[in-house]
This record gives structure tokens, sequence and C-alpha cells, in this order.
């Protein structure tokens, strides 16, 4: 009983430290040019959106154009920082869209603790959503999520979707549960404890100690009711995560105003830098469509 504690609490610990706030910041550096130039050709406003579910500010730039008269809200991916998406909101201000990019839990300068894939993050989302409805009034929203953060953004939709005209998901995470018992199963391989026991310690204290199970960091569950129009990229190279992710997560969305983008060769995330004309022109007739 006192191993099968013991082991729940190291899974928790894992699943919600799994990358840590002063790493991220070490990955700034990393945009730090590309985010320097890219000030010099917009208005680029450090702002700071208080939560309205837990007691912290969640860090965000926006940055505008000043023929823009909708807002794209976009959530970086694990390890990323608000910082960390500057060239796919470079295609977004194109389109027509100012573009508010927020640290998640845990990343960047959100002293918020724990990752939660999604879970939590998506609450820190819905908040800079309702930031952006208040400045667009009647214009458009589009969500953004990549990678963990597009797991994050699914979580946020299927919470609350009405004040969200698009979602576009960049190789998206479809099962958190997936990345999980992928680290597991390194542990199984060293120790012999199973992962499927792993697993289901880890689930109860996780469950003890926030409130939710795994099954919450199933984003593909939280899409199933929505009504959003929806784009998704997904790439053939991407090891990451897979095409299929994708697929899977295209086809846990229950209605028609959807769209699936593939590349033939883009590593994770690299669509928008290494195919930017697919990438562009995919969102524009996407929304032009819906």
């Amino acid at each position: 009983m006192a191993f099968s504690g013991y082991l729940g609490l190291s899974v928790y610990n894992g699943f919600t430290n799994a990358y840590s706030r002063e790493d991220t910041k070490k990955n700034i550096k990393e945009f730090e040019v590309e985010y320097n130039i890219f000030k010099s050709f917009y208005d680029v406003e450090e702002i700071s959106i208080p939560s309205t579910y837990e007691d912290h500010e969640i860090p965000a730039i926006y940055i505008k154009d000043d023929s823009n008269e909708n807002i794209a809200v976009m959530v970086h991916g694990m390890g990323g920082t608000k910082e960390s998406v500057i060239s796919p909101a470079s295609v977004l201000l194109e389109l027509g869209y100012d573009v508010i990019a927020i640290d998640q839990r845990n990343s960047g300068d959100n002293m918020a603790p724990l990752n939660t894939f999604g879970v939590l993050e998506s609450y820190d989302i819905l908040d800079a959503v309702n930031y952006a409805k208040n400045i667009v009034k009647d214009n458009e929203i589009i969500l953004w999520g990549e990678s963990y953060g597009g797991a994050s953004a699914a979580i946020a939709l299927g919470r609350d979707e009405s004040n969200i005209d698009y979602l576009i998901l960049d190789c998206p995470v479809s099962d958190g549960r997936e990345f999980l018992e992928e680290i597991l199963k390194d542990i199984e391989a060293e120790q012999g404890i199973p992962v499927s026991y792993m697993m289901f310690t880890g689930n109860i204290a996780t469950k003890v100690k926030l409130g939710f199970t795994f099954e919450e960091i199933n984003s593909r569950k939280w899409l199933a009711e929505t009504n959003t129009p929806t784009l998704i990229f997904n790439s053939k190279a991407d090891e990451v995560t897979p095409e299929q992710m994708g697929i899977d997560v295209y086809n846990a969305i229950p209605h028609d105003k959807k769209e699936l983008v593939t590349s033939d060769s883009s590593p994770h995330v690299q669509i928008h830098v290494l195919e930017r004309d697919l990438y562009l022109n995919s969102i524009s007739d996407f929304l032009k469509k819906y």
C-alpha cells in the first residue's frame, strides 16, 4: 500500500512537472533575435491578464497592426513561451488578425505551478479569449494552438466555444495519456514496474491532488460536442506528434466544418517555416470557406 502511494505520487510529480518553467525561460534565447526583429515591424505590447480561476496573472504579448480588426489567441507548445510563436503569428497578422500570445502555466513568466496537459491551462486560455472579446466586440477570434498547446486549446474549446469563431491546431497532441505512457515505458524497462500499474496509481494521485483523472487529458473527448470550424495541420515527417494524431483529432470532431492539411516533409510544428505558402493559403482558404 505504501509503495503504491509512493509510486502514484512519483507519477503525479512527473506528470505535473513535465517541463520546468526555468527551462522554458532558457529556451527564449533561441527566439531572441527573431523576436527583436519582429518588434521592429509590429507594435508589441506586454500585457497581463488576471486569472478568473486561480490567483495568478497570465502574461501575454499583444501584437497589433493598425489595419487589423480581428484577434488570434495563440498557445505555445511544451517548452515554449509566448515569444516562441512569432513565426506563425506573422502568418495570422498578414491574414488580418492581431495576436495575443500567452504563456501557459509553468512556462515563461506564468507563475502558476504544474503542467496539466491542458486541463488547467484551458482556463487561462479562456481568460485570454474573453480579454480578446472585449477588444474585438463583434469581430472574429481565432484560437490557435501548437502541439501540447493544441491539446490545451482543444480542451478550452470544449469548455466554452461561445467566443471562439475558429480553431486552428498545428500538429496537436491528441491524447496526453499517450505521451505519459511513453515516458513510463522507460521506467518499466529499467525497473520492471508495469506501465498500466503506474498509470493506475498516478491516476489516483492526480484525482486526489487536482480533482481530475487522466481521462481529462484526452483532447479528443473535449472536441466531441463542439461546433466551431476547425483547421488541423499535421505532417508525415512529424516524429513528436505523428501524422495519426492529427487524423485522430480530425475524426473526433462531430461536424463537417473541418479541414485537415498534411505536409509530406516538414518536421514537428515547422510547416509555417518550411512551407509558409501552404500554411498561409490553407488558413486563408479555410477562413473564406467558413
